[in-house]
């Protein structure tokens, strides 16, 4: 029976999940579904482990599960991730041209909160910084629902 998407909303990502759909997205650049070995290589964990926690994202509506085949992302867990990859790469932009953080450190803090910003908070640091379309490592920075309809610019 499908839950609703607002009681899923509620079932916060914690941060080592945020890590699996982060694998989950880049694995599915090379192929429509991904396994539970292949995350569990990229994670460096066992396979029992990738299994154990890709489960729970799919109980969270983050993941579509294909039975002998795989796992892809849900559109609530694209959008997610989408969240979680703006997050990291506005902030780690920010603080690295405006703080002067050197790009590592500002990586390494922006990996620590991109779960726990506020889009009120990234949609300022984009506006502040001009709506950049590429981060300083020059990975695309996905565009804010409300913040990205203004023109962009590089960083």
């Amino acid at each position: 029976m499908p839950i609703s998407e607002t009681k899923l909303m509620s079932k916060k990502l914690t941060e080592r999940e945020a890590e699996y759909l982060k694998a989950v997205f880049n694995l599915l650049s090379e192929k429509s579904v991904v396994g539970s070995l292949d995350v569990a290589n990229i994670m460096g964990v066992s396979c029992a482990t990738a299994s154990e926690t890709l489960k729970r994202l799919y109980e969270k509506g983050m993941l579509v599960r294909e039975p002998w085949r795989g796992v892809s992302l849900s559109e609530l867990g694209l959008r997610e991730v989408n969240r979680i990859m703006r997050n990291h790469r506005v902030f780690e932009t920010y603080v690295h041209k405006f703080l002067l953080v050197n790009l590592g450190d500002a990586c390494e803090c922006a990996r620590k909160i991109e779960l726990y910003l506020s889009d009120k908070i990234v949609d300022s640091m984009c506006r502040v910084l001009g709506h950049p379309v590429k981060c300083p490592h020059d990975k695309d920075i996905p565009r804010g629902i409300s913040c990205c309809s203004a023109k962009r610019s590089q960083p």
